[in-house]
């Protein structure tokens, strides 16, 4: 009876789209491990992502056309989607590899920074 309660919430608060991708599951916990793989990935493939996105994050580079939001954009999703992969860098070291991404242009002001900010103490929105 739990089961069915379960699978008729699991039913009810899913789109159409994810509702027909488990409609051959005869239980809630099938349906929750077919959602878990479509929304998560296999093991296999949370670590390839890992991989890729620690990859991405150690070559980091901004590009000479981008503004300063856009480079926080991007470098702020970067590090959000390494949490989702369970990879976590400390803050002073993401917010030195924020620095250090930026052109020769910045490099007074990055130097600035760095000079006058605790970089393990302050937040990448802050600096």
């Amino acid at each position: 009876m739990k089961d069915a309660k379960v699978r008729h919430i699991l039913h009810s608060i899913l789109d159409s789209v994810m509702s027909n991708r488990d409609i051959g599951c005869k239980t809630a916990k099938e349906i929750w491990d077919t959602l878990e793989v479509k929304c998560q990935g296999t093991t296999a493939i949370k670590k390839n992502k890992r991989t890729i996105l620690t990859q991405e994050y150690e070559h980091f580079v901004s590009k000479s056309n981008e503004s300063l939001t856009e480079i926080y954009d991007i470098f702020k999703k970067l590090i959000n989607d390494l949490s989702l992969v369970d990879k976590e860098y400390d803050q002073e070291y993401s917010n030195l590899k924020f620095l250090l991404a930026f052109r020769e242009k910045w490099d007074l002001k990055v130097t600035s920074i760095r000079d006058n900010y605790e970089l393990d103490e302050v937040s990448l929105v802050d600096l």
